[in-house]
């Protein structure tokens, strides 16, 4: 295996228009790694994972991928070298069935070790008991569920988790954490962008905590959640 990491974010400046967002901002993912971003509203983090997609272009900086710099590549030519995101807003056809959103997503996916929709249902219980039904029908968390089954159906091997747990119930949101721990046990790469800093402690390996566009901390969970300073100054919690 080689010791560079799989994705690389190198001194990117990004942001809409005259905006900048991202100041620059690096950081590193390990192939087989879970990675969070955690930081307040409006830190950057949603922003990071669109230039990281290719949604956005860099105005400085380099994105490198399993050593091939894609910092130029628009989102469809990221996805194709593996890459997925799964966006705040899920964005699945409501109209569509279960099966047909997977089937969707899975149609063009080229890696020989992606999921086949049966196996993405299989491994998704409550997908598999709503196989038919249409998008619109489902729960928040099932919504999320099926948003992450597609991104795996596509064959993608990191993907980008965009606030997997924002509005839903305690008890949901374990059952998201459930299925992100499983996926990384099935070889899956990670980087989860979170405001919930407890999500982020028992799922990552390591934390790097944004503010203003910058990466401002890193740390591995056990770090993070020992300096009581930092998550004081930059969330405004104590784990």
């Amino acid at each position: 295996m080689s010791a560079d990491p799989l994705l690389s974010v190198d001194s990117v400046d990004a942001g809409y228009g005259d905006t900048q967002v991202l100041r620059d901002l690096s950081l590193s993912v390990d192939a087989g790694e879970i990675v969070s971003l955690v930081g307040r509203n409006g830190a950057g983090k949603t922003t990071t994972l669109r230039t990281i997609m290719g949604i956005l272009q860099p105005t400085s900086g380099h994105v490198t991928y399993n050593g091939a710099d894609i910092s130029a590549l628009d989102a469809t030519e990221t996805a194709r070298q593996g890459l997925a995101l799964v966006p705040e807003e899920r964005r699945i056809f409501p109209d569509l069935t279960v099966t047909e959103n997977l089937e969707l997503a899975a149609h063009g996916g080229t890696a020989d070790d992606s999921l086949s929709v049966a196996e993405a249902l299989e491994m998704f219980e409550n997908l598999r008991e709503r196989a038919g039904n249409s998008g619109s029908s489902l729960s928040g968390g099932e919504q999320q569920m099926l948003a992450i089954a597609r991104a795996l159906v596509s064959g993608a091997d990191l993907v980008l988790l965009d606030e997997p747990t924002e509005g839903l119930a305690p008890y949901i949101v374990q059952d998201v954490m459930d299925i992100v721990a499983a996926l990384n046990e099935r070889g899956i790469t990670v980087l989860l962008v979170e405001q919930n800093v407890q999500v982020c402690l028992e799922l990552a390996d390591r934390n790097y905590l944004v503010d203003q566009g910058q990466v401002v901390y890193e740390g591995t969970a056990a770090e993070l959640e020992a300096n009581e300073d930092v998550l004081d100054r930059y969330l405004g919690v104590t784990a």
